[in-house]
């Protein structure tokens, strides 16, 4: 998949959950709103980044294979 329709499908899920103002939502740059989802809310590290989130990106074909690959791949604090 790609960055940019990863990034979309993402803003999609947000306008969906209605928790976030879009205007807020379509403020966010596509790696804003992809580091949203690989950002611990409560430390604020980066659970993935680098090649690994690139190559977590390329694998996906949408949003919730992201989410569910991510999850995998995360540690929790």
């Amino acid at each position: 998949m790609q960055k940019h329709e990863l990034a979309n499908q993402l803003r999609q899920r947000q306008y969906a959950y209605g928790m976030v103002e879009r205007r807020i939502v379509d403020s966010l740059s596509d790696d804003d709103i992809i580091d949203s989802y690989v950002t611990c809310s409560c430390c604020g590290e980066k659970q993935i980044e680098g090649a690994r989130l690139q190559s977590v990106i390329l694998a996906v074909q949408d949003a919730d294979g992201f989410i569910e690959l991510c999850s995998q791949q995360t540690t929790v604090h």
